[in-house]
Order: structure tokens, then sequence, then C-alpha cells
């Protein structure tokens, strides 16, 4: 059961977001292409460090909280945080915004 532990919190992270995204009263509705250059543009850098950083041993993921599926050497749920928490924290953004000018 401990092998679920990362992918239930990108989950508890990102539910929000996909459940949110296509409010029609959320300006990021029509704005899905920026939000995924956003996305990319921070995930990309810090994808790059984890991989290098990752290979040189600087540090590990522990096999125990993950569930052993890897993409481009990290845990899917490492490269899942890196899309999941800045799509979130961009819906975080825009709601507040929204929320500020009612």
């Amino acid at each position: 059961m401990h092998h679920f532990v990362y992918i239930a919190l990108i989950l508890f992270i990102g539910l929000p977001f996909l459940f949110k995204m296509n409010d029609p009263a959320l300006p990021l509705r029509g704005r899905k292409r920026d939000a995924l250059l956003a996305m990319a543009l921070v995930a990309f850098p810090f994808l790059v460090w984890d991989v290098a950083v990752t290979a040189a041993g600087h540090w590990s993921f522990s096999a125990k909280y993950t569930m052993g599926v890897t993409l481009i050497n990290l845990p899917i749920e490492e490269v899942l945080f890196f899309v999941v928490v800045p799509l979130t924290g961009i819906l975080v953004w825009e709601t507040i915004g929204w929320l500020l000018k009612q």
C-alpha cells in the first residue's frame, strides 16, 4: 500500500485542477494553451535537474513510496509532480484573481 503514497499525493493536489479547469466562470478555460506553456517552462528545467542529480547519485527516490514505473529514469510520480503542481498553481492564481474582481 505504501507504493501509492506519492501518486495519491499527486492526485490529491491535481484533482481540483481537473474538476475546475473547464469551469466557464474561470478565465483559465480559454487559456489552456497558455497554462500548458507555463507548465512546460517550469517543468523542463526542473526535470533536467532531477535527471542529472539522480544520475549523479546526489539523491534518489524510495521504491517503498513509488509504484516502480519510471520515465527518463525518474519515477512517474516525480514527472507528474512537475506537471500537476504548476498547473494547479496557475489555477489557484487565476481563481484568486477572478475572486478579487468579483
